[in-house]
């Protein structure tokens, strides 16, 4: 049984349609049963925080898909990821899972002041003796950040970041990466060669590049508007984030800003194929 957290996020929800192709048993474990889509599929709810839940969520399982929670209400982000962490360790001892596949992050090596990133590498270090094997999969910054901006980008051709405009950063679709973590999950002998899978799109971009994919896609001028770092934080709490979640996140663009949220193995980075305009252009249409 292939037990799937987070079946109604951004990678779940791609990640449940793409096993269902496979024809493998599958479980959702979802918080609130009424965002599942797929209602013909098997579920238990859990609560990431109950150890009960969650341990009865995972019975049976013998591969499980993991990742870190996404809260930007939270007042302690790093510890809630340590007590969910914790919990998943008590669930996969108990039912014997043979097979951890933790969403993970590029930079989830580092060991510093890398905000979000932080979040990772706690998943990925918190199974660390268990006797199920443990395989990590880190991609790059989501094309499906920058949708959040499309209501400012159509109606005043302005595309807000964060990042400098010439800065080249690593990213990729969220559609690829579930469907890698599909295969994986379905054909894991084939992926016995390593624990960890660094992934990104086929190309870097910057900012300027972005928008002038987004001029193409929207059909006018857009323009970067870069955000200036003492704006970060205000600018967060604007959009509803937490104190705490706010200044993870401006700590991870600061680690992204100064190279230091890099690939570990930039030789044998997985390179996915959807670009970034064809990303665009299907979520505009769809």
């Amino acid at each position: 049984m292939n037990i799937i957290v987070g079946a109604t996020g951004q990678i779940g929800s791609h990640l449940i349609n793409d096993m269902k192709k496979y024809d493998v048993p599958i479980r959702a474990i979802v918080r609130n049963p009424e965002r599942l889509q797929d209602k013909s599929i098997e579920f238990r709810k859990a609560d990431l925080f109950d150890t009960d839940e969650l341990r009865n969520a995972f019975e049976g399982g013998t591969t499980v898909f993991l990742l870190t929670p996404e809260n930007q209400y939270s007042n302690d982000i790093i510890g809630d990821t340590e007590r969910i962490v914790e919990n998943y360790r008590k669930a996969i001892e108990q039912a014997g899972i043979e097979t951890i596949i933790g969403l993970s992050s590029i930079g989830a090596h580092i060991d510093g002041d890398t905000g979000n990133i932080r979040m990772s590498r706690i998943l990925e270090k918190g199974f660390d003796g268990l006797k199920a094997r443990k395989i990590f999969v880190r991609p790059s910054y989501y094309f499906s950040n920058w949708l959040g901006y499309l209501n400012t980008i159509e109606q005043y051709g302005l595309l807000p970041t964060f990042f400098p405009e010439d800065l080249n950063i690593e990213m990729n679709s969220p559609m690829d990466v579930a469907k890698f973590i599909a295969k994986m999950m379905v054909e894991k002998d084939g992926f016995s060669k390593r624990d960890i899978y660094e992934l990104s799109g086929p190309q870097r971009y910057s900012s300027s590049d972005v928008a002038r994919i987004f001029s193409r896609v929207v059909h006018k001028p857009v323009i970067p508007e870069v955000i200036t770092q003492d704006k970060w934080q205000e600018t967060l709490l604007s959009a509803g984030f937490s104190e705490n979640t706010a200044a993870n996140l401006v700590d991870m663009t600061r680690a992204v800003i100064e190279n230091t949220a890099i690939p570990e193995r930039p030789d044998d980075i997985i390179r996915l194929p959807t670009t970034l305009e064809d990303y665009l252009v299907r979520e505009k249409t769809t």
